[in-house]
């Protein structure tokens, strides 16, 4: 609650009774039970006076009798006076010329409108007086401040209250039910039983009766109807409830916005001016703690009166006190509500005597009430005063609604002012009252930074965005000082444990997220910035102020930086500025890399905390994560392999192949342990990082190899099989070089050939296996690199180890026959003169040398055997090559050749495959 009003009696202790009294411009009219007419001029309260009531005239014979009601229709120049059960009209501006209307007879209420209506579709000023008696309501209409016609009809239900809601619409209530009159066609409607149980009812969503239309032309019909209403379904229930003899205490009251207010004892509803609930915009009935006498309103409030004497019931919105004696309750007669939240502002006790009635004048800018002797005037606290007193509560609801409603405020403050109560209620939601999606919902819809709710976290995750304990203690310190009366404000949740902190961090890791998806559809659509909301203080304030107000540095600072001076700026906020909202809200725009880096390094600190599986997701994506920021952290958690993943997205392939290498080595590392993934990590990376992959292609290998050689002085049977974590030396090799991804086959192959030739040469011999059969590579330096790793395989050989040699020796023999593409001048100068004559025969066939290399088959090899197969293998190159063979097996034969084999040479017995010439004529010639 805060105070709205003050209550100043104007005029004591009249001689005369008030029955009655009527507001307009700077007049007010006091109606008197002796028929008098009291005629006030009112002087408005400045800096320097209260308002006053200065008399001006008196009319003491105004009516025979007492003066029941008074109403005004400004545009027609018409006072209406209501009085010995008929209605006269008087002149506005002399109070003579008195005109009775004879058919109001017996008439009790009266209801007055003015408005436009489109008749045959011109706007037209229409004014409207309602007067009900003898069952019987009639009803005259003004168009352009002339008279136009009058209409009566027909009643079957005694009325007790009515008021116009539009033109063309008169809403009406009786004991038991809330009614409508559609004008002129006279059609009567119900609406629901006026009784406390039914309102609550409907206006917690039951439908209603029938709908109504309000709009239609007054012309839409010949002439009015008799139809009375049947009371139906609503008036047996309303029976039912509460009784044919239920005690009457219906009010209709009118409200801002063409609504009405329709209450019965204490619960009332609002009404459009289509006479339809208002359930869009309120859930609940108003509930007021008394039943009102009187109801009235201004901009944002409806003010009611009742009496102190009338037992009082529980608000609804109060809670029940658990002592054992209840502290008596405050007297009151004047009890204040918010229109738009319904929320109790102010109770106020008229001292002096009971209020009979209340009214509004200046368009609702003015309150009166009165008593029978007594007249009191409602005056409104300045409007910056109810916001900060509001504000100072915490009540952010009631101040929103009190700026939304309010005619002090100018329209083009409104929304800048709503803002800016909106901002420090998400901070509020956030820290005091731990609703935290909602908090970061309403900075979301208000445009906010991220940073404005990143800087509401621990500093653990808002880091140099956090804001400083030392400035919560001392707003909390401002607070104990403050008047008692005063709400304070709890302390700050960010002094509690972490663990108070989980459901938070949940809705911020949420809201990042969503934000981020926001930056990266930005991304896609090609925008360079975002622009955003965000707080700028006043430049008379301080650094306290920027914390109690909310803000965070860095949007602060941005937005010095960045914000785009208006024209209008020096009148922003030209009547209502308030010490809670001393800062302003500007848009800018910010670069994506920049907010992507807050976000994505702040969701980082949240994933550490809450769920350190969604790491690896975020780092192996492109992100925007401070490089710096994000390795202490991981390093602190020891999630290396995370940090592996931000090396690799940030292009620091060096440091990432450090780590691993160093947790490797370490016996206490886990899955990071041997060498594994230090090369499963080089597979990952790209062709041009290939000097970085052979620098560190060295440890995986020579690693792998000492473990094989380990293994062999253990004569271990397995001494080339994978160890979980240290790979050997073949697969590693096969993953890193040998595989079929398009940065292995970009990789310079001669240079890989050469660096796996200094770790052994059989790598060598694998790698260029895949190349040749994969890639069909024909380049002659690895044709010639694989003769050499061969030669360097058998130089290699154990000399015990005789298997071994025979199958690399067969595999260098096949290559060397296979193969067209090595140089057989490079592989004859790399062969031992002492030895491999085979091969060297088979090089030498490559240079057409078929005389050299048979020679050494027959002499050198000693196998004929060899040299006939080496006969039929190149016949197609050389079809005299028997021919060769035989020169040199008849002119020196070989010392070591069986004896019947030459002989059977000599003697011309052998025959030799694809030569058709008998054995004997070739000796013969040869």
């Amino acid at each position: 609650m805060h105070h709205a009003f003050t209550i100043r009696a104007l005029l004591k202790q009249l001689p005369v009774r008030i029955e009655t009294a009527v507001a307009y411009g700077d007049r007010l009219l006091l109606g008197t039970a002796t028929g008098a007419l009291l005629v006030y001029q009112v002087s408005e309260a400045d800096r320097d006076r209260v308002p006053t009531l200065t008399l001006v005239e008196t009319k003491k014979s105004f009516a025979r009798k007492a003066v029941e009601q008074l109403g005004v229709i400004k545009e027609a120049g018409v006072l209406v006076c209501l009085a010995d059960g008929m209605v006269t009209l008087y002149d506005l501006h002399t109070l003579a010329n008195a005109t009775p209307l004879t058919n109001t007879r017996g008439a009790h209420i009266i209801a007055l409108h003015t408005g436009v209506d489109h008749i045959d579709g011109i706007p037209t000023l229409v004014s409207k007086l309602a007067t009900y008696g003898k069952r019987k309501v009639v009803v005259l209409e003004w168009r352009d401040a002339e008279f136009y016609k009058s209409f009566e009809f027909s009643a079957a239900e005694k009325i007790v209250a009515m008021q116009f809601s539009a033109p063309g619409l008169l809403v009406l209530s009786t004991a038991r039910e809330f009614l409508t009159l559609q004008l002129p066609r006279g059609q009567w409607d119900d609406l629901f039983p006026a009784d406390t149980a039914s309102l609550r009812t409907v206006a917690g969503g039951m439908a209603v009766g029938h709908s109504v239309d309000a709009a239609g032309s007054s012309d839409t019909a010949p002439g009015p109807q008799t139809s009375a209403p049947s009371g139906g379904m609503w008036g047996s229930w309303a029976l039912s409830l509460s009784g044919s003899n239920a005690d009457v205490q219906t009010t209709i009251a009118r409200m801002p916005s063409d609504k009405l207010l329709l209450c019965h004892k204490d619960t009332g509803v609002f009404v459009n001016s289509a006479g339809k609930l208002c359930r869009n915009e309120y859930s609940e009935p108003m509930v007021f703690s008394r039943a009102p006498i009187g109801i009235t309103y201004t901009s944002s409030y409806a003010v009611a009166i009742s009496h102190d004497s009338t037992p009082q019931t529980q608000p609804p919105s109060s809670s029940c006190s658990t002592g054992n004696s209840n502290p008596p309750a405050p007297r009151f007669n004047v009890e204040v509500r918010n229109i738009g939240t319904q929320a109790l502002v102010q109770t106020l006790h008229l001292s002096e005597e009971e209020p009979s009635r209340i009214i509004n004048g200046a368009g609702g800018k003015q309150v009166w009430a009165f008593g029978p002797h007594t007249v009191w005037r409602l005056m409104p606290m300045p409007i910056q005063q109810q916001v900060e007193d509001v504000l100072d509560a915490e009540q952010y609801d009631e101040a929103i609604s009190l700026v939304a409603q309010s005619d002090n405020i100018l329209e083009a403050e409104k929304e800048d002012l709503t803002k800016k109560i909106r901002w420090l209620r998400a901070r509020w939601l956030f820290r005091e009252q731990a609703k935290y999606e909602d908090a970061l919902n309403e900075f979301t819809e208000l445009g906010a930074t991220p940073t404005e709710a990143i800087a509401l976290c621990p500093e653990r995750i808002a880091g140099e965005l956090a804001e400083e304990a030392a400035d919560v203690e001392s707003i909390a310190e401002e607070n104990d000082t403050a008047s008692k009366s005063e709400p304070q404000i709890p302390p700050t949740k960010s002094t509690a444990e972490p663990a108070a902190w989980k459901d938070a961090l949940y809705a911020v890791m949420r809201y990042l997220t969503e934000h981020r998806r926001w930056i990266q559809q930005a991304t896609r659509d090609g925008k360079r910035e975002l622009e955003y909301t965000v707080r700028v203080l006043d430049d008379d304030d301080d650094d306290h102020d920027n914390n109690e107000n909310g803000g965070s540095r860095m949007s602060s600072d941005s937005a010095r930086g960045s914000r785009q001076t208006s024209p209008e700026d020096d009148d922003s906020l030209p009547h209502v500025r308030l010490k809670r909202l001393a800062f302003s809200l500007e848009q800018i725009d910010i670069p994506i890399p920049a907010m992507a880096q807050v976000v994505d390094t702040t969701l980082l600190k949240v994933y550490l905390e809450c769920s350190p599986g969604l790491l690896g997701p975020l780092l192996r994506v492109k992100n925007y994560c401070d490089v710096e920021q994000s390795e202490g952290l991981l390093l602190e958690h020891k999630r290396y392999l995370e940090l592996v993943d931000l090396y690799h997205g940030k292009g620091l392939y060096r440091n990432a192949l450090q780590l691993l290498q160093k947790q490797g080595m370490a016996s206490d590392s886990g899955s990071l342990h041997g060498t594994y993934a230090t090369v499963r990590y080089l597979v990952r990376l790209p062709a041009d990082q290939f000097e970085l992959i052979l620098e560190y292609m060295r440890w995986p290998l020579q690693s792998a190899m000492s473990r094989m050689q380990d293994r062999s002085v253990h004569d271990s049977p397995s001494s080339n099989e994978d160890d979980e974590d240290w790979p050997a030396p073949t697969t590693v090799v096969a993953m890193v070089f040998a595989d079929d991804r398009p940065a292995a086959e970009a990789f310079p192959r001669p240079q890989v050939a050469s660096f796996l030739r200094q770790t052994s040469p059989e790598l060598v011999v694998l790698y260029l296996n895949y190349v040749f059969e994969t890639w069909h590579d024909e380049a002659s330096i690895l044709h010639d690199e694989m003769v050499t790793a061969y030669l360097d395989m058998l130089g290699n050989v154990d000399p015990q180890d005789a298997d071994a040699e025979v199958n690399t020796r067969q595999q260098l023999q096949n290559f060397l026959k296979s193969s067209l593409h090595y140089s057989p001048e490079r592989a004859l100068a790399r062969l031992p003169d002492d030895r491999l004559f085979t091969e060297r025969a088979l090089v030498l066939s490559k240079l057409g040398r078929h005389e050299h290399a048979l020679s050494l088959l027959v002499f050198s090899v000693a196998s004929l055997a060899l040299a006939e197969q080496y006969c039929v293998e190149n016949l197609a190159q050389r079809p005299d090559v028997f021919v060769l063979l035989l020169k040199l097996l008849v002119s020196t034969p070989p010392a070591d050749v069986i004896d019947s084999e030459a002989q059977d040479i000599r003697m011309g017995r052998l025959e030799f495959p694809g030569v058709k010439a008998s054995t004997a004529k070739q000796v013969e010639h040869v």
